[in-house]
Parts: structure tokens; C-alpha cells; sequence
């Protein structure tokens, strides 16, 4: 197993450490969860095998016995083990194709890294409950102790959102076509249209991820323009005294609405071109000759 992923508490950056256990762990224990096909190893089967078993015992006790109730609530949990197994698989397969596809988004926090690089070492066996697979005791890279569930892999799975990514470049392209025909820009229905789009799923993702295929990312225009981490700890930490989701939210809507704008800009017709009028818009026209 790769040192530290267990003992994380004691070394002097424990977030530095995740995210170093994330870049040399996570592809290796994907590489071999893609290389069975994303099917669960006995690591799995071995716990959930057990529980299975004693739910059975309770079955087929009821069903002697004639406790319909008991009998009932036996079969609804063997059911429920089984639906927990099925959505696991599915979330196993997408933990290990997302580090080889691209798919992984660049919002995932140290927490989250660390989560997925635990949970997929198959030198860390889980235990079941009635959620499904669950890992104990876990010391998490922000220093808090806990028990990483299903849930919890499903959490810190923050995928691009390429769909919002594709809608936000059609609108700026539809933009860029309104210009060329002399169409004005309304930024604050642009930021209405935008906030339509952004949701708490896909927040991280377009907070931290080049949705404009521009090598760059609001994040990372953030940090340029003011380099003050307290400022960005705010925007993006829900832990956060001063962090707001909804003001989050308006901030990348702003954003975002600016580079609508940029690709406007872009698309107007310039002065020596086909446009007689050198580019201007039609109010800006009316605004101009009406002095």
C-alpha cells in the first residue's frame, strides 16, 4: 500500500500529502479496477457475502416461524443489499474510468481526493451496513475522523460538467452571431440566462474546470487578478465563515456573462468591413446622431 495513505495524521502538510497520494495512487488503483472491467474483488464480496448470510438466517428463521413482519423485513433488506451492490458497481466502474478519460473534474478537494485514493486501495477493506460498504475510522486530510461510505465516493466523484460547458459556448456563439447582425447585448439577461445553469452539482466543476476551452478557468482568473487566498478559500469553501453559495453562484454568473460579452465584442462587424456604419450597433446609432 503506498505509505501514508493510512497515517495521513502524522505528516507536517497532511493536505499536501493527500494530494500527493492522489496523483501517485488514484491511476494505479484505477488502472486496475479498468483492468477487471470495473467488477467488485473479493474485498467486497467477502463482507457483504457475511451480511448476506445472516439476513438470510433471519429469512428463512421468520418464514418457520411464521413471523410474516420479521419475514418481510428480512427479504426488503436482502433487496436493499442487492440494489447497494448494483449502484456500488456502477460507481466503482465510473471511479475507474473517470481517472483515464478525462472525465474528473479539477474542483475536487483534498478531502475528495483522498477519499477516492482510500477507498479504491484494495489494501483498505471495508465493512457493510445498511447503506452498503462503508471504511472505519478513517483520518481525513482536514484532521476530522470518519467513516467513508458509499455515499461519501459518490460525493467526491466531481465529474466535468461538459454539458453546461457546451450550452455556455452555444449561447456565447449565438452572441457572437447577434453582433454580427447588429444585435445588441443584454448583459443582465445574459447573467439570468447563466444562473439558470449553474446548480450545486455542477458548481465546482464550473468554478474550476476550462469551460470555454480557453487554458484557463474562473478560478484560476481569480487568482490572477487578485492572488489573495482568503478571498478564494471564501468563494469556494462551504466551511467558510464568509462563504455563501447563492453569492458564489452570482459571482460565476457575472463571470461567465463576460465572456458571453467577450465573444460579442468579437463578433461585431469592424469599422472597415461590410458594416457602412462602422460597427455600431443600431442604439448605438440613435445615441450618436440624435446629439
Amino acid at each position: 500500500m503506498i505509505e501514508g495513505v493510512k497515517n495521513i495524521e502524522e505528516q507536517k502538510n497532511p493536505v499536501e500529502k493527500a494530494d500527493k497520494i492522489f496523483e501517485t495512487s488514484y491511476s494505479a488503483n484505477a488502472e486496475a479496477i479498468n483492468e477487471v472491467g470495473g467488477s467488485l474483488n473479493q474485498t467486497f464480496f467477502d463482507p457483504m457475502e457475511a451480511d448476506i448470510k445472516n439476513l438470510q438466517n433471519d429469512f428463512y428463521n421468520a418464514k418457520t416461524t411464521g413471523d410474516k413482519k420479521e419475514e418481510k423485513k428480512a427479504l426488503m433488506k436482502l433487496q436493499q443489499k442487492s440494489a447497494n451492490v448494483q449502484n456500488f458497481k456502477e460507481t466503482w466502474k465510473m471511479l475507474g474510468e473517470s481517472a483515464v478519460d478525462g472525465s474528473l473534474s479539477k474542483g475536487l478537494t483534498s478531502n475528495d481526493k483522498f477519499t477516492l485514493a482510500y477507498a479504491s486501495d484494495p489494501n483498505n477493506k471495508p465493512t457493510v451496513n445498511d447503506e452498503g460498504f462503508v471504511w472505519k475510522g478513517v483520518k481525513m486530510p482536514d484532521g476530522t475522523t470518519k467513516d467513508i461510505t458509499q455515499a461519501d465516493i459518490n460525493d467526491s466523484l466531481v465529474l466535468r460538467d461538459d454539458t453546461t460547458s457546451k450550452q455556455l459556448m452555444d449561447i456565447a456563439s449565438e452572441a457572437a452571431s447577434s453582433a454580427a447582425k447588429g444585435g445588441e447585448f443584454d448583459k443582465d439577461r445574459q447573467i439570468a440566462t447563466v444562473k439558470k445553469l449553474i446548480n450545486p452539482k455542477n458548481l465546482r466543476s464550473l468554478m474550476y474546470d476550462d469551460v470555454f476551452n480557453t487554458n484557463s478557468s474562473f478560478i484560476e482568473d481569480i487568482r490572477e487578478a487578485f492572488d489573495h487566498p482568503e478571498m478564494e478559500d471564501a468563494l469556494t469553501n462551504p466551511k467558510h465563515p464568509m462563504y455563501s453559495e447563492e453569492q458564489t453562484q452570482e459571482y460565476l454568473a457575472d463571470y461567465f456573462a463576460k465572456k458571453i460579452e467577450q465573444e460579442y465584442s468579437k463578433g461585431k462587424p469592424k469599422p472597415d468591413e461590410t458594416n457602412q456604419y462602422g460597427g455600431m450597433s443600431a442604439s448605438e446609432l440613435v445615441q450618436k446622431y440624435s446629439k
